[in-house]
């Protein structure tokens, strides 16, 4: 029998908890029998026994030879139909993955099969006031800094790196080559032609997590050494994650010399002026900075609601969602080539999780309480229009985009992007937004990220390590971008 069938059940219901509800679920003899009899069936046209032509062994002797494989399976489906048919008998809106220690219970011919199901539904709260809110929007236009940065990523796309002189000193987006040691407890473990660059406040290529400041100022023949743990992509593995002596001394240089915007490259970038392409990348920068502008204006709206809105979160759908979103920022590292074993944060990062964790939970039920009040759904021409838009943007067909998201079980999340924009675009609807001039972006001083304790030490002993530092925001540093 199809396991998705309705079984009937009788059940009793009982609070385990905050948003938690403990379900005592019996199905009675028939209904038991009866699956006996649905498994038996389907097992006797699939088994071969001599002296029985197939399909037709009596049920009694499929019962003897396949006994305890009939009973789990009886109960595997029994467990399965029970716990859809009770929660719907009960009308709970379950959130989460409902809790069922299979291992407890075996079903049993001519018995009534009885088990225990614990489940968290939606919580239920009053939302705070979402309308009449007024918040402040920066007014949309291009910063003479943020126009620099864009027209110095395209002209990045044509320079050319020239070996420097004897007289320059290192600084950013430099490639410098050289020799590559790693001391540990007193014994090199490796050494090897190394080459870093320095990029965005970091070294990349040095199997480490190490600030600019290590090379920054560095000529040729210097050389450079701090105290820091060893990533995971160290080619000796069995010192990964031990803290080292690393030692780098400059042997060259390589600097990076940007071309001049003229109309000879507008020409290399299919047109015709230096204003044609100013203007691109105006119009660009616009358009981006737009969507950013806005979408910070709704979040913050949203937060508003949130912040008004208290109420206690499921605890185990709490702390799943941590846990997966600490396993999300434990990946990340790793693929930047930071080994989290060695952070000596894994409390932070945890707490970070939980927060983070916390934070959209109650965004998402939030936008879920707006939707029921106000009567905002996702209509199936809302799913169709976007799957378009994304699939022109993908270079894919619509249907084939479709087939994708279906194939990948990700439809649903489509749904649900498309409920919270709906929220969101509502929220500014009926706020009070005043435009008011934009802020000049933080520098990297003002932020905070100057790395101090990444600068060079002289002859540093292996006791004076540098404290921990804050891993939890986004770097890049595997050393396979150093090459």
């Amino acid at each position: 029998m199809d396991q998705d069938t309705p079984i009937s059940v009788e059940t009793t219901l009982a609070d385990a908890g905050v948003w938690a509800k403990n379900i005592g679920i019996t199905i009675l003899t028939p209904d038991v029998d009866k699956e006996f009899d649905s498994v038996c069936g389907e097992l006797a046209g699939t088994v071969r026994l001599p002296g029985f032509r197939p399909g037709k062994i009596p049920r009694n002797i499929i019962e003897k030879r396949y006994g305890d494989e009939i009973k789990k399976q009886v109960t595997a489906n029994l467990l399965q139909r029970g716990v859809r048919s009770a929660i719907a008998k009960e009308q709970l809106e379950v959130i989460g993955q409902p809790v069922v220690d299979h291992t407890k219970y075996k079903a049993e011919r001519g018995q009534v099969f009885k088990f225990d199901l614990e489940v968290e539904v939606k919580p239920h709260f009053e939302v705070g006031a979402y309308k009449g809110l007024s918040v402040e929007q920066e007014e949309i236009e291009v910063l003479p800094e943020e126009m620099a940065s864009a027209t110095d990523r395209i002209l990045e796309r044509f320079a050319e790196r020239i070996e420097a002189g004897a007289d320059h000193a290192v600084v950013e987006h430099d490639v410098v080559e050289g020799d590559l040691r790693f001391i540990v407890e007193g014994n090199e473990v490796h050494k090897e032609d190394g080459q870093l660059l320095v990029m965005n406040g970091h070294v990349v290529g040095a199997y480490a997590h190490l600030g600019a400041k290590f090379l920054e100022g560095a000529k040729i023949g210097e050389k450079r050494t701090v105290e820091e743990a060893i990533g995971a992509h160290f080619p000796n593995k069995e010192h990964a994650g031990k803290k080292a002596t690393i030692e780098f001394t400059v042997k060259s240089i390589r600097s990076r010399k940007m071309p001049e915007l003229n109309e000879e490259l507008a020409q290399k970038l299919g047109m015709k002026t230096v204003d044609e392409v100013n203007e691109k990348i105006r119009s660009s920068l616009l358009e981006t900075i737009g969507n950013q502008i806005h979408k910070r204006t709704q979040y913050e709206l949203l937060d508003k609601v949130v912040a008004a809105t208290p109420f206690e979160l499921p605890k185990r759908l709490t702390e799943m969602m941590s846990a997966r979103t600490m396993q999300d920022s434990m990946q990340q590292l790793a693929q930047m080539g930071v080994d989290p074993a060695t952070l000596g944060e894994n409390e932070k990062l945890s707490l970070d999780a939980t927060d983070r964790a916390g934070s959209e939970m109650r965004r998402f039920f939030i936008v879920d309480a707006i939707c029921a009040k106000e009567g905002i759904q996702v209509q199936e021409e809302d799913v169709d229009e976007e799957i378009v838009k994304l699939a022109r943007s993908q270079n894919m067909r619509a249907s084939e985009l479709y087939d994708k998201l279906i194939e990948e079980d990700r439809l649903g999340e489509l749904h649900a992007d498309l409920k919270i924009r709906k929220v969101l675009e509502f929220l500014v609807d009926q706020s009070d937004v005043k435009i008011v001039p934009r802020k000049p972006a933080p520098t990297p001083d003002s932020a905070g990220h100057e790395h101090t304790e990444h600068a060079p030490v002289e002859n540093a002993p292996a006791e004076s390590a540098p404290a921990a530092h804050d891993h939890s925001h986004d770097h890049s540093h595997g050393h396979e971008h150093g090459h």
